[in-house]
C-alpha cells in the first residue's frame, strides 16, 4: 500500500499517513466543513442501509430513500465544486446546494417503484441519473475556460483518490472483521452476523466518502510538475491498456473480414463487443492523452493519432448489427440503447477527426447529454420502443386480417403459430410498459365492454380471446413453460442399495457447446430430452435416463395452463438402459411444447 501510495501520490504526506483514529475524525470533519450536505447523504444513506439490514426489511419507502441519498452523493459533491470553480459566496453556494436536494425531493415522489415492473422504466432511469451526477462530477469544476490538461489532472487525482480509498476500505474492514470474529470466538459474546454487513455499510458509506472528500482536489488550476505521469499511470496505460484495447481491435477487424469473405451479416453478441472495445478504448484514450508530451514511446503517440480512426469503422460494424436486429424485431430499449451509443460515438468520432481542438471535456459532456436524451421525453428508449411495438402490432393485425376499417374486429378464422406469437409477444411487451392504452384507438368499445373482461390484469388474455389468437408463446412462452417443485421438500427418504448420489445443478444454457461439460458427472443432452450419468471412475459410454415420458406424465397431471405443477411425493424413481435411479425433486423446468428439460434441480441416487 505505502509503494503504491508513493507512485500515486509523488510522495505527499497527506497519503502516507495510515488512517488512525486523529486522521480519521480530522478527515471528517474537513469532510463535513466543506461538503456538509454530501456528508448528509452519506450518513442517511447508511442510516437507512443499516436498519434495512437489522429488520430484514425491503420497505419501499426505505428503498427510495437510499436511493436518493445515493444520488445526493455525487449531485452535491458535483454541485459544490461548481459554485468553488465559480467563486460564488457562501450564500450562493449554498442556495445552489438547497436547489439540488429540491430536485432530489422532486425526483422521490416522482419515482414509482410500485409500477407493474419497475425494472423495465424506474431502475433503468435511476441507473442513467447516477451516471449523470457522477460525469457532472468529472466536468462541473470545468464548466468554463480552464485548460484540458487542468481537467486531465483533476480527473487523475479523482481517480486515484478512488482506488486508494477504496483499498483503504477494503483493508480496514477485513482488519476489524477479523477481529469481531476473533473475540466473539474467543470470548463467546454471540457476536450477530449481521454485525459484519453493519462494519462494512458503516466503512463504505462514511469512511470511504469521508477519506475520498478530504482528498478532494482544492484547487482546479495545477502547476507543470502536479500534471506530470508517474510510474503507474504510465504502466497501467503502455503494459495493460492499450494490448487490451489491441486485442479487442485484432478480434473486430478480423470478425469484420470474416463478413467480408462470407457476405453474411454480423450477429447480434457483436454489438455488445464493439460497445466493450469503444469503453476500453475511450478510457485508455483519456488517460493517455498527455501521455505522449512525456514519453518517446511510438505506440502510445499512435494511439493517440490513430484510435478514432480505428473506432470508426467499428461503430459501422454496430450499426450494420443491431440495425439487422431492429428490422427484424423492432426497437426495444436494449437494442435503443445500443443503437443510441453508436450515435454517439459516431458524434465523438467525427469531433476528434475533425475538430482542430481535441477538447476531452466533450466525451463526458456529450455522453452526459445523452444519457438524459435516452431515459427523459418523447426520444427516449421507452418512448421510441413502444411506438415501434405498437406499429410492428397495427401490421401484424393487418397482415391477419384483424382490422374492419379503422377498428379492430372479432377474428373468424383463427390465427396461430408464429404470427400469433408475434403478436402476444407485442401486446405483453406493451403490457409490462403500461402502455396498453395505444391499442385503446383501434378498439370499437371499452375494454371493459369487451368480453371476458376480469379487471385490468387480464387485458392481453381478453384481446387475443376476442380476436381469435392462439398463441403458444403468451408472455414470453410462459403459456408452455412448466416450472415442477415437491409439495413437500424430502429432508430424509429410504435410499438403502443406492451406491451412488449426485448432486444435480443443471439448466439447458450450459450446454451452448452441446456436448459434456468438463469435470461433470451428469448432464442434459442437448435437446433436453435425456439425463446423462457417467459413473466416477468409468470410461464406459455415459448412461441415458430418458425424461421425455416423465414430462408427459407431468402435462397429463397438469391441466392449468400457465400454473406451476406440485408434486404429492417429493421424488421420482428413473429407469435408465443400465442403471435404476431415484430423484429427489427440488425444481424441474420444461418446455411443454417440444418436450424439452430446461434446468433440473435436486439429488440422483443411482445404483
Amino acid at each position: 500500500m505505502a509503494l503504491l501510495k508513493s507512485l500515486i501520490f509523488r510522495q505527499n504526506p497527506v497519503y502516507m499517513k495510515l488512517p488512525s483514529l486523529s486522521f480519521l475524525a480530522q478527515a471528517f470533519l474537513a469532510a463535513l466543513r466543506r461538503f456538509p450536505l454530501t456528508m448528509t447523504c452519506a450518513a442517511i444513506g447508511v442510516a437507512v442501509l443499516m436498519a434495512a439490514i437489522e429488520h430484514d426489511s425491503g420497505n419501499k419507502d426505505w428503498i427510495k430513500v437510499w436511493m436518493m441519498a445515493q444520488l445526493g452523493l455525487a449531485l452535491c459533491t458535483g454541485l459544490t465544486v461548481f459554485a468553488e470553480s465559480e467563486k460564488w459566496s457562501s450564500v450562493r453556494k449554498a442556495a445552489l446546494e438547497v436547489a439540488g436536494l429540491g430536485l432530489l425531493v422532486v425526483y422521490y415522489f416522482w419515482l414509482d417503484l410500485e409500477a407493474r415492473n419497475p425494472d423495465t422504466i424506474q431502475l433503468p432511469r435511476y441507473l442513467a441519473f447516477l451516471a449523470v451526477v457522477h460525469l457532472f462530477v468529472a466536468v462541473a469544476p470545468y464548466l468554463n475556460r480552464l485548460s484540458v490538461a487542468d481537467f486531465w489532472e483533476y480527473n487523475k487525482q479523482l481517480f486515484a483518490n478512488f482506488i486508494v480509498g477504496a483499498a483503504y476500505t477494503l483493508i480496514l474492514f477485513s482488519g476489524l472483521a477479523l477481529a469481531l470474529l476473533a473475540v466473539n470466538e474467543l470470548f463467546d459474546l454471540g457476536i450477530r452476523e449481521k454485525m459484519y454487513a453493519h462494519l462494512f455499510v458503516l466503512l463504505a458509506g462514511i469512511f470511504n466518502t469521508a477519506f475520498f472528500l478530504y482528498h478532494f482536489p482544492a484547487e482546479f488550476v495545477f502547476t507543470d510538475r502536479e500534471k506530470s505521469y508517474n510510474v503507474v499511470f504510465k504502466n497501467l496505460c503502455q503494459y495493460i491498456l492499450i494490448p487490451i484495447v489491441g486485442l479487442y481491435f485484432l478480434i473486430l477487424y478480423a470478425y469484420s473480414v470474416k463478413i467480408l469473405v462470407t457476405w453474411s451479416l454480423p450477429h447480434g453478441w457483436v454489438s455488445s463487443l464493439v460497445l466493450g472495445f469503444s469503453v476500453a478504448g475511450i478510457f485508455t484514450y483519456l488517460i493517455n492523452y498527455l501521455l505522449p508530451e512525456y514519453t518517446e514511446s511510438k505506440i502510445v503517440y499512435a494511439y493517440r493519432r490513430w484510435f478514432w480512426w480505428v473506432l470508426l469503422p467499428m461503430v459501422g460494424l454496430l450499426f450494420v448489427a443491431i440495425g439487422r436486429r431492429i428490422a427484424d424485431y423492432g426497437v426495444t430499449e436494449p437494442r435503443f440503447y445500443v443503437a443510441h451509443a453508436g450515435v454517439w460515438l459516431l458524434l465523438v468520432c467525427a469531433y476528434f477527426l475533425w475538430s482542430k481542438t481535441d477538447n476531452i471535456k466533450f466525451i463526458p459532456i456529450s455522453l452526459g447529454l445523452f444519457i438524459l436524451i435516452a431515459v427523459l421525453g418523447p426520444f427516449s428508449a421507452y418512448q421510441v420502443a413502444e411506438r415501434s411495438q405498437a406499429a410492428i402490432l397495427h401490421r401484424l393485425f393487418e397482415e391477419n386480417g384483424r382490422f374492419g376499417g379503422d377498428k379492430l374486429k372479432p377474428g373468424g378464422e383463427q390465427v396461430a403459430g408464429e404470427a400469433a406469437d408475434q403478436i402476444s409477444s407485442v401486446l405483453y411487451f406493451l403490457e409490462r410498459h403500461d402502455a396498453l392504452d395505444r391499442v385503446e384507438p383501434w378498439l370499437p368499445m371499452p375494454w371493459q365492454a369487451l368480453p371476458g373482461w376480469e379487471g385490468a390484469n387480464n387485458r392481453v388474455t381478453q384481446l387475443t380471446d376476442w380476436l381469435n389468437i392462439k398463441s403458444g408463446t403468451a408472455a414470453g412462452d410462459w403459456n408452455r413453460k412448466r416450472s415442477i417443485y415437491p409439495n413437500e421438500p424430502a429432508y430424509y427418504g429410504n435410499v438403502a442399495g443406492y451406491r451412488a448420489f449426485y448432486r444435480l445443478e443443471l439448466y439447458e444454457v450450459n450446454l451452448a457447446e452441446k456436448r459434456r461439460p468438463a469435470e461433470k458427472y451428469t448432464w442434459l443432452s442437448a435437446d433436453g430430452t435425456q439425463l446423462l450419468v457417467q459413473p466416477e471412475g468409468t470410461k464406459s459410454p455415459a448412461d441415458t435416463f430418458d425424461l421425455v415420458p416423465l414430462m408427459r406424465r407431468w402435462i397429463a397431471a397438469d391441466s392449468a395452463a400457465g400454473a406451476d405443477l406440485r408434486l404429492d411425493t417429493g421424488y421420482v424413481d428413473l429407469r435408465g438402459k443400465k442403471l435404476n435411479a431415484r430423484l429427489y425433486l427440488q425444481e424441474a423446468r420444461f418446455d411443454r411444447r417440444n418436450l424439452a428439460m430446461e434446468s433440473l434441480y435436486g439429488m440422483l441416487f443411482v445404483k
